[in-house]
């Protein structure tokens, strides 16, 4: 599927969330985790400073809101992984919550996009 633009950078880093998130399912994954970390947390903050206001202003607060709460989420089960908690729930959550984020979340942000240069 051919992403806009603006969206390609993040779009790419979902493979490896993938990845990740597949590791996690198998277990044993958190020096993986540990090694991704900083990049997850720049990759969801980039989301949230890019998309939350965009969405909320045009009548998309649903998409807003499930994107900031799934954020949290998986902030608190990455956490539990680490200390060797809940580590198949985190990864099951991660590859959940790129798929809501590729199939739902940003075909929406594209067609908002269309209207902003």
């Amino acid at each position: 599927m051919k992403r806009d633009h603006r969206l390609v950078s993040l779009s790419r880093e979902h493979h490896t969330a993938l990845r990740l998130g597949r590791s996690l399912l198998a277990g044993g994954a958190a020096v993986a985790l540990r090694a991704e970390q900083a990049a997850l947390a720049t990759h969801f903050a980039e989301e949230e400073e890019r998309f939350v206001r965009l969405l909320q202003a045009r009548g998309h607060e649903a998409l807003a809101a499930r994107l900031l709460h799934e954020h949290a989420t998986l902030r608190t089960l990455f956490g539990a992984a680490l200390r060797g908690e809940r580590e198949g729930e985190a990864g099951q959550a991660l590859l959940d919550h790129v798929r809501f984020e590729e199939r739902e979340l940003f075909p929406v942000v594209e067609r908002l996009l269309e209207v902003v240069p």
